[in-house]
């Protein structure tokens, strides 16, 4: 009879403490050579990191775009199809590549800006896909979904508007196998569709605690997600928006486990969130508590200056930055809030938002004033903010009535150059213990008593700014210094499962240019000019706790570690082959790790006597055991 030895999870539990010294612990980038054509970025033509999530396992995920042009991830080369592709890839939490999935075409245009997890085995990604590769091209590549698994080329041509083709289709939710990167299942969410009505605002969604997937889909003329929504025939150039949740079943490999609910919620919106679709910069919060929901972002087209209509229950938004709160139910509006400020072009904007356990919420954003008078008052809702002008980064939090109960903004700048703050800043927020961060791109910020130290003249490096959640103290700041002149910022954060922070961002140049960063200097391809992106750890220690939760199967075979207590060598007697080990501390460090070459044996004369846990790992399973050195 197998015996089965179970995998131990969360041996270890870091918590984060307002003392902990934050250090880099490795970074590494990614990308082709191609992007746009001036120093500056654009979603549509340059290469970053959009979001980072982490798994139970303390696996972390990423969702990036990748360019053409021999691409690359830390110099090992990756799948590139035609022009922009998104790109999915997995490490462990010491940076150890996983896999990598990229997705794409010829001739094509993938929308998607943030992935989810459930823990059991499953990535999800909402997004747009379209293309207009005929099969009739001299050199058809067909949307990739996998390597494998590819969407229909086009049959009718865009001259004969109303005829309908399946490869017309643009609305898909995926999902992912988290332990190679492997598609699991497509699910198509439009009906029959034509040139006319192919369009679909889909990019939207977030995932509550039972797993179930909260969307917003905006739909032309048709019917829909398998017949649960019918579209009228006038919404040809504009979309129906519908609230919609997909039901979350336990189910591994090609099982779908995501089910539209019945009567998805028809939502009084007109306008559009393509904002959101393009530039990723709307974003949906679901209050399970409340049974409440909150969109959030930025109007703005682009950098055109110009903003996408938007109205709700036929009130329209004015300015560019806004959150509407929602009730979960019906969809009432409960109440909404606007940046105001005096402003040349609409920089006001939201770039990120999450929730506590109490209902309050934190938003990350930036407002540009100018107040030459001092006549004029920036605003949020009723909440009016410091005096100040130019671009003006901030983090509010916000109980569940809409009322702000502080508001933090950067302090000053170390060089006047800069005096008007830097306005290109797209970086979001994470919930850490106590601790709320964002991140952003910074020219010679001042947060609390941290100052970045910049030349004149130079452009934006990447920051990390940590908030006391309850107050807006500045409790840290952490930044990396990048090539003079170069672009260089963090567009996404996360929190792993021992309160490390991880970061990823695009960059023109090098980065880690100061020696005292304890991480190499990391270059890439910056020879072109192009962006790349690039990801990176912030940690209190190199503790990497990383013990899977399942159960694995052995062969007729236990494994026992002896002596116990040790002194010197200790042996592990299986039957299995073992490939490699991991010696931590009881508080969770990272002691020692190697591999196993002829005998099952590890060197411990050189540990400092106490407990410890010593993981080994095999040919598929891993098991740990806790020892006593002497």
């Amino acid at each position: 009879m197998n015996q089965k030895i179970y995998i131990i999870s969360a041996l270890f539990t870091c918590l984060m403490l307002q003392a902990q010294n934050y250090t880099w612990q490795w970074a590494q980038y990614g990308g082709g050579d191609q992007g746009s054509s001036g120093s500056g970025f654009t979603y549509f033509q340059d290469e970053s990191i959009r979001d980072i999530a982490v798994d139970s396992n303390n696996n972390y995920y990423y969702l990036a775009t990748v360019n053409p042009g021999s691409p690359t991830l830390n110099g090992t080369p990756v799948t590139s199809y035609h022009g922009q592709d998104l790109f999915l890839f997995s490490t462990d939490c010491q940076g150890s590549l996983r896999w990598t999935k990229t997705i794409g075409g010829r001739l094509s245009l993938e929308y998607g800006w943030n992935i989810e997890l459930d823990n059991n085995g499953g990535l999800y990604l909402l997004g747009s896909f379209y293309t207009t590769n005929y099969v009739t091209d001299p050199a058809p590549i067909p949307i990739h979904f996998d390597t494998n698994v590819t969407l229909p080329l086009l049959t009718v041509p865009s001259s004969q508007p109303t005829t309908i083709d399946p490869a017309l289709k643009t609305s898909y939710l995926l999902k992912y196998n988290t332990s190679d990167g492997n598609l699991a299942w497509q699910q198509a969410l439009q009906g029959d569709v034509s040139w006319t009505t192919r369009q679909a605002d889909s990019a939207i969604f977030t995932m509550d605690s039972a797993k179930n997937i909260h969307a917003i889909l905006g739909f032309r003329a048709g019917t829909h997600l398998n017949g649960l929504v019918t579209v009228p025939s006038t919404f040809t150039n504009t979309y129906q928006y519908y609230l919609v949740k997909f039901n979350y079943t336990p189910g591994t490999g090609n099982t779908v486990n995501m089910t539209p609910q019945a009567n998805p919620l028809l939502l009084p919106m007109t306008g559009s969130l393509e904002a959101g679709m393009v530039e990723g910069q709307v974003f949906l919060l679901f209050d399970e508590t409340l049974n409440r929901y909150y969109i959030t972002g930025k109007r703005e087209s682009g950098s055109s200056g110009s903003y996408f209509p938007l109205s709700y229950n036929n009130n329209a938004f004015t300015q560019d930055g806004f959150l509407l709160s929602l009730d979960g139910t019906t969809g009432a509006e409960l109440w909404r809030k606007e940046f105001y400020a005096y402003q040349p072009l609409p920089r006001n904007r939201i770039h990120g938002i999450v929730k506590d356990n109490a209902s309050n919420i934190y938003i990350s954003g930036l407002y540009f004033h100018f107040n030459p008078n001092n006549t004029l008052t920036a605003t949020f809702g009723n909440y009016n903010f410091p005096s100040s002008n130019g671009n003006t980064p901030v983090v509010l939090k916000v109980d569940s009535a809409g009322n702000v109960q502080w508001s933090k903004s950067v302090d000053g700048y170390a060089n006047s150059v800069v005096a008007a703050g830097y306005g290109y800043s797209k970086g979001p927020l994470v919930l850490n213990g106590n601790e709320v961060a964002f991140v952003k791109g910074s020219q010679g910020d001042q947060w609390g008593t941290h100052t970045m130290t910049r030349p004149a003249n130079d452009d934006g490096d990447p920051l990390l700014v940590r908030l006391n959640k309850e107050t807006g103290a500045v409790i840290g700041a952490h930044e990396i210094l990048s090539t003079y002149g170069s672009k260089d910022e963090f567009t996404s954060i996360a929190v792993d499962n021992d309160g490390n922070y991880v970061v990823g961002g695009f960059k023109h140049g090098s980065l880690f240019m100061d020696p005292n960063d304890g991480v190499p200097e990391l270059h890439g391809n910056t020879t072109s000019g192009k962006s790349q992106f690039f990801f990176a750890k912030l940690a209190t220690s190199s503790s990497c706790t990383q013990m899977n939760t399942t159960e694995t199967p052995l062969k007729q075979t236990d494994v026992v570690f002896y002596p116990n207590p040790v002194n010197d060598v200790l042996h592990i007697k299986t039957k299995e082959k073992l490939t490699s080990y991991e010696v931590i501390t009881a508080d969770g460090r990272l002691m020692k790790q190697g591999k196993f070459t002829r005998n099952h044996t590890i060197d411990m004369s050189g540990v400092t006597p106490g407990v410890y846990y010593v993981k080994v790992q095999g040919d598929g399973f891993a098991t740990a055991g806790k020892i006593v050195k002497k």
